[in-house]
């Protein structure tokens, strides 16, 4: 009987959401060797790394002095492979989960693509991003955020002990409006928060387009990112929208943050599942879909419908609802549009 793969959780958050701190409290539980963990720290002195190495049994490796999303990825490609031989060689059972905290500047999509290259090791690989209830951003920090939240599967909300209600709230109204495709965890008690956070199928929610992307006039709704649902009612020809999607992402590049949908494709009786964080895309499943139609969702940083539907295509022009932010002074944060036709210029 073949062994279930390997979880590799890439553990991401802004600095000081507190990544090391939801880390320690799992680890704390009695984590053994069949949980590694890689730290990276941008510094030269891994401080993240002292702290974990604590926990005594927990195989633990360093990478110090860049970022694993950049300058660290021929390090990070070898250390998972070390550590994947090390298992091999002392068991036949591989380790249950690999736990990579990222530094606060790093953006899981650099990562989930460095990990690519490792698809032979045959692991799970999800986004755990933390976000504290506290949190104050400033706007040039803003994409990274953006980055590191469209990006997740799950997100963690962290420092709830350090928050008044109405901050509580603004953070789950943030998460919600970066997010609509994420599992949100609100979990005051630290161990069942840990516990849920790394737990092998903690996943992202089943895809539901309406009742993430309807909500209306959520406040401080940020200009920079939208959400376009596509929806085609006509099956699709497959080789035409994969040449679709790879020029999004292309035209796109870093202000891609996630897409997710399903699609009924030519010649073929099940759905298709589409999903990709930053420009890394899984590979494509076939999936029972309720619906007959085929939809997507495209979380994007600075740009509009207009543009993304201005690129050239194949396909048949899509039904496009929007989901975006208005900036005007005093107004509430985003205004939905359905649904909205839009045609590829020529």
């Amino acid at each position: 009987m073949k062994p279930e793969p390997t979880d590799f959780v890439i553990l991401s958050g802004f600095l000081g959401s507190g990544k090391t701190t939801l880390l320690s409290e799992f680890l704390a539980q009695g984590a053994d060797e069949s949980t590694a963990v890689i730290v990276n720290d941008v510094g030269e002195v891994n401080i993240d790394g002292a702290i974990l190495a604590v926990h005594d049994g927990v195989p633990m490796a360093t990478l110090g002095n860049g970022c694993v999303c950049c300058s660290l990825i021929n390090d990070l490609q070898f250390t998972v492979e070390s550590l994947i031989a090390s298992r091999q060689e002392t068991t036949d059972v591989p380790f249950s989960r690999i736990v990579l905290e990222c530094s606060g500047l790093s953006d899981p999509g650099g990562v989930m693509r460095a990990l690519s290259a490792l698809s032979s090791l045959d692991m799970r690989v999800r986004v755990v991003t933390t976000y504290a209830a506290n949190n104050e951003i400033n706007r040039d920090d803003f994409p990274l955020l953006a980055a590191q939240v469209c990006g997740a599967h799950t997100v963690i909300v962290t420092k709830l002990d350090l928050c008044h209600e109405a901050q509580r709230l603004h953070a789950l109204d943030e998460i919600r409006l970066l997010a609509p495709l994420s599992r949100c965890i609100v979990e005051r008690d630290r161990t069942r928060r840990a516990t849920a956070a790394f737990s092998a199928g903690t996943q992202a929610t089943p895809l539901v387009f309406d009742s993430a992307m309807t909500r209306i006039g959520l406040p401080g709704g940020h200009a920079r990112v939208r959400a376009f649902t596509l929806s085609w009612e006509a099956r699709l020809d497959w080789h035409a929208f994969s040449d679709w999607m790879e020029n999004v992402a292309g035209f796109l590049d870093r202000r891609l943050l996630r897409v997710k949908g399903i699609l009924h494709v030519q010649n073929c009786a099940d759905g298709v599942l589409i999903q990709a964080v930053g420009q890394h895309f899984d590979l494509p499943k076939r999936i029972v879909a309720p619906s007959s139609r085929s939809q997507i969702v495209v979380i994007a940083l600075d740009t509009d419908a207009k543009a993304l539907l201005a690129i050239p295509t194949r396909l048949p022009p899509p039904q496009v609802s929007t989901f975006s932010s208005s900036t005007s002074s005093g107004d509430v944060g985003f205004r939905f549009t359905r649904p909205l036709m839009l045609f590829p210029s020529s």
